[in-house]
């Protein structure tokens, strides 16, 4: 009922409206209506488009970040490859023996071998060993320590120390690996 009612105070009041405020209301109207919706619907839907814009080109560029991160990760993992394949190899390993059969390879002459248990971390443990030589060729020495050091066991040579360089070409001193190994 009281639809009807106002539907006719609408007609009552716009009949008694003369033909020019009826053509403006007529072009107004819309006009307001084409306003509101820009203003209500346009307008945040604009703005929310350069906020998605910016979101978009900021997950671009981390993209484009990670892109070279996972590349860089990739390429570690590779070389880690075979550091871990040494690592679990040298868990079994008997170091004074091998030492010995290495140096017997390259014609060392080795005094004494020594092992001081080092750190122990997560999932493997380091290892320092003290290999003492004397009279022995300094390119014999060299030899060692390249073959050690490319060896399938993962030794690496911490420090070198030669003395008594006489004039028959021979040197004693010692020589101090780094040894890792997988923890069983």
């Amino acid at each position: 009922m009281e639809l009807d009612r106002l539907k006719e105070l609408f007609f009552e009041y716009f009949s008694s409206l003369s033909d020019r405020e009826k053509g403006v209301i007529a072009v107004g109207v819309p006009l307001l209506i084409v306003f509101l919706y820009v203003l209500i619907v346009l307008v945040p839907i604009l703005s929310q488009k350069e906020t998605y814009e910016r979101r978009k080109e900021l997950l671009i560029k981390k993209t484009s970040n990670l892109k070279s991160q996972v590349e860089e990760l990739y390429c570690l993992k590779r070389e880690l490859k075979p550091i871990e394949e040494k690592l679990r190899r040298g868990a079994n390993l008997d170091v004074p023996s091998f030492l010995k059969t290495v140096s017997r390879m390259v014609g060392l002459r080795i005094d004494k071998v020594q092992i001081q248990p080092g750190e122990t971390y997560e999932d493997y443990e380091r290892d320092k060993v003290l290999v003492k030589f004397s009279q022995v060729e300094l390119n014999k020495v060299t030899r060692f320590i390249n073959s050690l050091e490319r060896s399938s066991y993962y030794f690496k040579s911490d420090s070198i120390s030669v003395s008594d360089f006489d004039g028959d070409g021979l040197v004693s001193g010692k020589v101090t690996f780094l040894f890792f190994r997988r923890v069983k």
